[in-house]
């Protein structure tokens, strides 16, 4: 057997630390600061939003982080409003609150949303009675 034993074991611990320091600096990455300041922030954008009904609602609400953005007493079967909301990326959630007479059948709401950019996104609700749906759009 040639070399020392302990120079063997000082090049072996030289090794598995020459080796550590890279293998540390890769698993203990350094998060980017994530503020929003060097961000794009998000913007309120207008979007419009088009209900249609199949059977007349007595009352609609819609909601849009726990801010009410638009309430009707008695809707039309078709009705649309442009609004100002925060419309990330990611997408918005919206709260859908309405009441149906007591004696109408199911009934359907079909939401239209046209965001800031002209894209159309379509989701559609089923319920009786009162209703209170969060939908997303993308």
């Amino acid at each position: 057997m040639r070399g020392s034993p302990l120079w063997r074991a000082v090049a072996a611990f030289l090794v598995l630390l020459g080796l550590g320091i890279p293998t540390w600096k890769l698993t203990h990455e350094v998060v980017a600061n994530t503020s929003p300041t060097g961000a794009t922030p998000n913007l309120q954008a207008e979007v419009l939003l088009q209900l249609t009904f199949t059977s007349l609602p007595a009352s609609l609400r819609v909601s849009h982080l726990g801010r009410e953005v638009w309430n009707v007493a008695a809707p039309a079967q078709e009705v649309e409003r442009k609004l100002a909301l925060v419309f990330p990326e990611e997408g918005i959630d919206l709260l859908f609150q309405v009441t149906w007479p007591a004696d109408a059948p199911l009934a359907a709401m079909r939401m239209r949303l046209t965001d800031a950019a002209g894209e159309t996104h379509e989701k559609s609700v089923w319920g009786t009675g009162a209703l209170e749906e969060a939908v997303t759009f993308p």
